[in-house]
């Protein structure tokens, strides 16, 4: 795993060995970060089910402003705190070594927002309809903010879980393995 671009342009990450963490492809990344370009620069940025921080370092080297990570893998955490050490971007960084759900309760608790979350679970997990109604209930997502969901293109249980969503979704992208579907918080009128 690499840095694409911005100020850790480069920069090597240390990755997972012999473990069944599965970060985000170069590809991927690369395509989401295209996608949300003009959104980036200043942006607060919430990665969850984080692993090794490959996005939300990404997120700072491109600009975003800060970085709240969620994890719960006590050996994905260790990663994660290295990998933001290696590239110098713990003034900015902040890591919630908790499950996602506590993790969502307490930046709600100190009212916290978000322009852009990245959402990465297991591929199997199956709780995504229930995020996205926390994201909402705890009103962690800016007005206009994108939310990004990465899963399993060839998974039965499809986008099952955008029914009923309480956000709009605005593209869906398919790369090989990986769809990645993204959402924005809209007022509808």
């Amino acid at each position: 795993m690499r840095i694409a671009a911005g100020l850790a342009k480069g920069r090597l990450l240390k990755s997972p060995k012999g473990r069944k963490i599965r970060p985000t492809s170069e590809k991927v990344k690369s395509a989401f970060f295209n996608i949300i370009s003009d959104d980036i620069n200043n942006a607060s940025f919430l990665d969850l089910f984080s692993g090794t921080g490959n996005v939300g370092i990404e997120a700072l080297s491109r600009g975003a402003r800060r970085t709240v990570f969620a994890e719960k893998d006590g050996y994905s955490v260790q990663l994660l705190r290295e990998n933001i050490l290696l590239t110098g971007m713990q003034e900015f960084a902040t890591v919630l070594p908790c499950d996602v759900h506590r993790a969502l309760k307490i930046l709600g608790g100190k009212k916290e927002q978000f322009n852009i979350i990245y959402i990465d679970p297991p591929y199997k997990y199956q709780g995504i309809a229930e995020i996205l109604h926390l994201l909402f209930k705890e009103n962690l997502v800016e007005n206009g903010g994108i939310i990004a969901v990465e899963r399993d293109s060839h998974a039965e249980e499809r986008e099952t879980w955008l029914e009923n969503a309480p956000f709009q979704p605005w593209q869906r992208k398919i790369y090989g393995d990986t769809l990645l579907v993204l959402l924005k918080n809209v007022e509808i009128l």
